[in-house]
């Protein structure tokens, strides 16, 4: 992973923050060159869709997602519909195990035949992202802020960040920051990855006299565009929609979960009986409770919400 050279992390009302000093050595805050052999490559990928079009949206965005899947290096993707952290926009992120299998997967036939289907599908310019070392946990809300420094600034910049620090510590629901230096061949940028706990709280930094103020300070620094995109916590089961801020209705929820539950919990109870038939109770439901928690989350309830999307988001 890309060294993080400034870190808040999830600060509480009251509670010592870390990283406050920034290392007296510049060189070894911010490595020219950090070495990208242990980065993990990810993208960022932010488009609006043209109106009624988004269940066609949705199957290509399926497809290219499983194609991705079959590429050397790739660790993991997800797709966030619309919500209150990006409403009008689905966010898809591709994670690689290094910049040259990301690179493998951006510049093959398979994936340009199949951004050449989704044009029509587009609306407006797409927003993209290269990021090293990008950990995407349970924040609610991910603010992900690129911006292009010169060599000569960047030291100024880590000041300057470490300045923003201490505005966000006065918001309420700020969580953390962490500031990713560019890593050749990764990223060329400067990232800015900044957690809240509520779309509502990263709104208040958003549209504040001191982000104004801040970003005010580093204008001359920024070289070209900077780019923006907000992300909520992967690996949810359930993403809401603008019109269902909390997600779906919660009985619909308990009955998806019902469905992907039922038999995962009927599997588990016939395989335990058949390799521990006198497991003590305890450790019976404890492992069992576990696995099924794994089970739903990382096989059965992503395939279920998608196969229930249309219904779920009624």
């Amino acid at each position: 992973m890309a060294p993080l050279i400034r870190l808040t992390a999830f600060v509480k009302p009251g509670a010592r923050t870390v990283g406050r000093d920034i290392d007296a050595s510049y060189d070894s805050a911010m490595p020219d060159n950090p070495s990208p052999s242990n980065a993990a490559a990810t993208v960022v990928v932010a488009r609006s869709i043209v109106p009624g079009r988004e269940d066609e949206f949705r199957g290509w965005d399926q497809r290219i997602r499983e194609a991705s899947s079959e590429f050397p290096g790739f660790l993991a993707s997800e797709v966030q519909p619309p919500n209150l952290s990006h409403p009008g926009e689905w966010v898809t992120v591709y994670s690689f195990g290094t910049a040259p299998e990301l690179e493998g997967w951006l510049r093959s036939d398979e994936r340009a035949t199949l951004m050449e289907e989704v044009g029509p599908l587009i609306d407006g310019p797409v927003k993209e992202q290269r990021i090293a070392g990008l950990r995407s946990g349970a924040e609610p809300v991910t603010l992900v802020l690129s911006q292009r420094i010169a060599p000569r600034d960047r030291e100024e910049f880590v000041a300057l960040h470490a300045d923003a620090v201490d505005r966000l510590l006065e918001f309420p629901g700020f969580l953390g920051s962490e500031l990713l230096p560019p890593v050749e061949g990764v990223q060329d940028d400067l990232v800015i990855v900044a957690s809240f706990a509520s779309r509502a709280d990263l709104d208040r930094w958003l549209e504040s006299d001191s982000r104004s103020e801040w970003l005010d300070l580093i204008d001359g620094l920024v070289e070209g565009e900077r780019t923006l995109n907000v992300v909520g916590g992967f690996g949810g089961w359930f993403s809401g929609q603008p019109s269902q801020p909390q997600g779906p209705k919660r009985w619909k929820q308990a009955i998806a979960v019902f469905i992907a539950l039922f038999p995962t919990v009927l599997l588990i109870t016939f395989i335990r009986g058949a390799i521990a038939p006198n497991m003590n109770v305890v450790a019976a439901i404890f492992v069992g409770n576990v696995v099924s928690i794994l089970i739903l989350t990382y096989l059965l309830m992503p395939p279920v919400t998608r196969l229930l999307g249309g219904w779920l988001s009624r």
